[in-house]
């Protein structure tokens, strides 16, 4: 009987542990490209370097921010922190700025993986 209840326990910390875990979780910031073309972002972010953007091109009006930059927290100059955010690069500098960007108080930042060309009409 002492084992059955032991056994009861560990398995309602396990159960009680996992669903902790759970609330805690932050936001998937990943968007697919259907839904990013389907939102009005207000705040279109470039973490590329100056020689990627200029040998690439650019998403027309996004904002060419470093990594730098966004990795010292330096606050973006935006009216407020609900403002629709995407940060695209084409690799993982996209997902880890939008993780910063969660983590300085933006609630509503988005990444894709995909190029920036993805989102343009006609892809």
């Amino acid at each position: 009987m002492q084992k059955i209840l032991i056994v009861l326990v560990i398995a309602i910390i396990i159960l009680a542990s996992s669903q902790i875990s759970q609330i805690h979780k932050e936001p998937s910031l990943k968007i697919s490209i259907t839904e990013a073309r389907s939102r009005r972002f207000g705040l279109i972010i470039d973490v590329r370097t100056p020689k990627e953007r200029d040998q690439l091109g650019y998403y027309p009006n996004s904002v060419p921010i470093s990594m730098e930059k966004l990795s010292n927290e330096v606050p973006l100059d935006i009216s407020s922190k609900n403002t629709w955010i995407l940060v695209y690069s084409g690799d993982n500098r996209a997902s880890n700025a939008a993780e910063i960007l969660y983590r300085m108080g933006y609630r509503n930042v988005k990444y894709i993986k995909e190029s920036y060309l993805h989102l343009m009409p006609g892809y």
